[in-house]
């Protein structure tokens, strides 16, 4: 970014709105009526409710303080439209976030997430919104064409990794979500070295912060899923499967290599040149 873009973009960051556990107002349900052996009439009520819910937002203004999701989901989400990250008290638990645990096994989890959901507002999509959330062109012209070419490097590499036989994660499709992966592991290395372990080489149980902070990262996408749903994955959601969501970033992140000594032929060894960074 060129001196008058990151301008743009640093008064665009400062005025991201942070939504953390719970909404100040919350939503009414009252009106949902469950009965736990009629499941096919709960869910007719509960559309029913969300229905009544939407209606009456007409003519009314936009509420700032909505959130699009619930406190007990384990997500969070950027929204480009009104400029706001969020956290529901769900995914500030264990493994993400743990008030007992070490800074690099929090700064490796939610601090990632946390970094993931920034980058949002400046990847592909989020790049196209402003500070105030309306669809508006912030940066020159040279600054916008070297950025896509930047995101094109990730669409390249993304389309290299393998899933299942010859299956291969589709670079375009979740462009973003790697894009946002890339940016928020750094982030949170970034923040973790701050901090006074971030400084330290004590070991525990044989690993070093950094070593430990990188486990972190990879531990809070552990899953498991049948190769059918795999496929299904790969040509309908816009986040990478979860083994790249780990190994991506972590090839394109400089620390990685010293933390753990990765040498050219080892499987997850990128050369310098073919490492992204497009901030």
């Amino acid at each position: 970014m060129s001196d008058s873009t990151k301008q743009k973009a640093k008064e665009k960051l400062f005025a991201i709105t942070k939504k953390i556990g719970y909404p100040d107002k919350w939503r009414d349900y009252t009106k949902v009526h469950i009965e736990r052996s009629k499941y096919f009439e709960n869910v007719v009520s509960a559309a029913n409710n969300n229905y009544q819910h939407q209606l009456q937002k007409l003519g009314k203004p936009v509420d700032r303080s909505e959130w699009f999701t619930t406190p007990s989901t384990v997500t969070a989400y950027y929204n480009p439209a009104a400029n706001e990250i969020v956290f529901p008290a769900a995914i500030l638990q264990p493994p993400y976030f743990d008030e007992a645990a070490d800074d690099a096994l929090n700064y490796g989890g939610i601090g990632m997430v946390i970094g993931h959901e920034m980058t949002h507002a400046f990847d592909d999509q989020g790049a196209q919104f402003d500070k105030d959330g309306n669809v508006t062109n912030w940066w020159t012209k040279d600054d916008f064409t070297r950025f896509k070419a930047k995101t094109q490097q990730v669409v390249d590499l993304y389309n290299t990794f393998t899933v299942l036989d010859s299956l291969h994660v589709k670079g375009a499709l979740t462009l973003g979500e790697n894009t946002a992966d890339i940016g928020g592991l750094a982030i949170a290395y970034d923040a973790f070295k701050l901090t006074p372990q971030g400084h330290d080489t004590t070991t525990f149980d044989g690993f070093t912060p950094g070593q430990r902070f990188c486990i972190s990262t990879a531990r809070i996408w552990r899953v498991k899923m049948k190769d059918a749903f795999m496929r299904y994955w790969i040509n309908n959601n816009p986040h990478s499967p979860p083994m790249w969501r780990v190994n991506g970033p972590l090839m394109n992140l400089p620390y990685f290599y010293l933390e753990f000594h990765i040498q050219a032929g080892d499987k997850m060894y990128l050369g310098e040149q073919d490492r992204i960074k497009i901030w």
